[in-house]
């Protein structure tokens, strides 16, 4: 009787998972918030039901692989990034430097080219330089070679499969490593968040994550010139992996410290090298400045402090906050490093999901992907919040929904953080019981 039940769960499970992805990756558009929050729910409820169920790992493997290969022929429908992407790749296919140029430069070269411009006509900021680091822009490259977006589609979505795969394969062996629960890992392999951002939209968090997992393994099986080339990969795949080298080189001490920077400096200036030069890395450092000072994207202190300073003040202080809010959450990141300095091999995945947390918070942009990189180091620490923020972040998209008003798309913002926030605290709480 139990078994059928179980099974029955599991069936249930799997069809709550299957129905959200197979919606939101095909058919809801992002600006119908309603449905988009209702199938999203629906997805992350199958996540919880099959979270207090066993799997072998042949079964956990084919079921996660089953879900993101539904999304094999969908069009991303809830971002626009994948034509930059192409874009990219297909200067690169011209040989032009992707970084040297920015897209409204240059149009006019290609205007008899179609390709070229179907891309460039869904470039939501052709105004600004690329700022996607060389492992993203060599599978850009590859991907632009058939000419087609739907084509370039489908090799960046079976490249980020193989990617997926790969990471599935690292955070099983992290869990067995530390004797954890097996079942930690179907809150990132089945997660309807991750399956639709990185398969289904083409983010590079897959990419960076992979690499990163792979670097944490190593060096945690001492094999500190391995972990070293692979931080490297992750740095080469989204810079601001740069956040987690000071943490992960004390974790070597003084004795292996060298080794892991003979594996991280070098790669990182030889896989940069075929793309920038000192003109270049101004702009990629411009494109990242006005980036981060440009938009505005379900921000969390960054909103709070700009709501004060309009209803205390009567004017909107963030540009002199900035700068102030980027030096505390520096300040953080640092006393994060140096608390979790010489913790257990374990522990480093605690610090670390802290690290980029408060990266998050204080920023003015934090996109329903950049979650999964919290909820990859999460699972392997002892923090329920990564897990709780995959499944709150995309009331977040309630921003697209041109129904709703500026302030009903701020509650939601609102509800988002308040309800991250108790169960950060909860957690905090729990692991200082603990002497975590």
């Amino acid at each position: 009787m139990l078994h059928l039940e179980n099974g029955l769960k599991k069936s249930v499970g799997i069809t709550l998972i299957f129905i959200s992805v197979i919606m939101l990756g095909y058919i809801i558009q992002r600006g119908d918030f309603s449905l988009l929050i209702a199938f999203f729910t629906l997805g992350c409820s199958g996540v919880f039901i099959l979270s207090q169920l066993t799997f072998n790992f042949k079964s956990l493997l084919l079921i996660g692989i089953a879900f993101r290969i539904a999304l094999i022929f969908s069009i991303p429908i809830l971002s626009d990034d994948y034509f930059r992407f192409l874009w990219d790749g297909f200067l690169s296919n011209q040989g032009i430097n992707p970084f040297e140029f920015k897209p409204s430069e240059i149009t006019s070269l290609f205007i008899d080219n179609s390709f070229a411009q179907e891309l460039y006509k869904g470039i939501n900021s052709p105004d600004y330089y690329s700022i996607y680091p060389p492992v993203n822009q060599w599978i850009y490259y590859m991907s632009a070679i058939p000419k087609s977006v739907f084509g370039g589609i489908i090799i960046m979505r079976l490249t980020l499969l193989a990617f997926e795969i790969a990471t599935f394969f690292v955070l099983s062996k992290i869990i067995t490593r530390f004797s954890l629960n097996p079942n930690k890992v179907i809150w990132y392999w089945f997660n309807p968040l991750v399956i639709l951002e990185i398969t289904g939209n083409l983010h590079a968090e897959g990419i960076l994550l992979f690499f990163l997992l792979s670097g944490l393994l190593s060096v945690t099986q001492l094999k500190d010139l391995k972990g070293g080339f692979l931080v490297a990969l992750s740095v080469c795949s989204k810079l601001f992996s740069l956040m987690f080298l000071p943490l992960i080189l004390l974790k070597g001490g003084s004795h292996r410290w060298l080794k892991l920077m003979l594996g991280i400096i070098p790669l990182v200036l030889i896989v940069f090298l075929p793309f920038i030069n000192s003109k270049n890395f101004f702009h990629l450092l411009n494109s990242l400045n006005l980036y981060f000072q440009t938009f505005e994207f379900n921000g969390s202190v960054f909103n709070l402090v700009k709501w004060a300073g309009i209803q205390l003040l009567g004017y909107d202080l963030i540009k002199i906050a900035g700068p102030v809010l980027s030096l505390i959450s520096l300040g953080i990141i640092l006393t994060i490093t140096w608390k979790y300095r010489y913790r257990n091999r374990r522990v480093i995945f605690t610090g670390l999901t802290f690290i980029i947390s408060t990266y998050l918070f204080f920023s003015p942009i934090v996109h329903p992907w950049y979650a999964i990189i919290p909820l990859g180091l999460g699972i392997i620490s002892k923090l329920h919040y990564p897990k709780a923020w995959s499944m709150l972040i995309f009331l977040s998209y309630s921003f697209y929904d041109s129904r709703l008003a500026d302030e009903t798309k701020q509650l939601f913002v609102a509800l988002e953080y308040s309800v991250l926030l108790i169960v950060f605290i909860s957690d905090i709480k729990r692991i200082k019981t603990m002497g975590v």
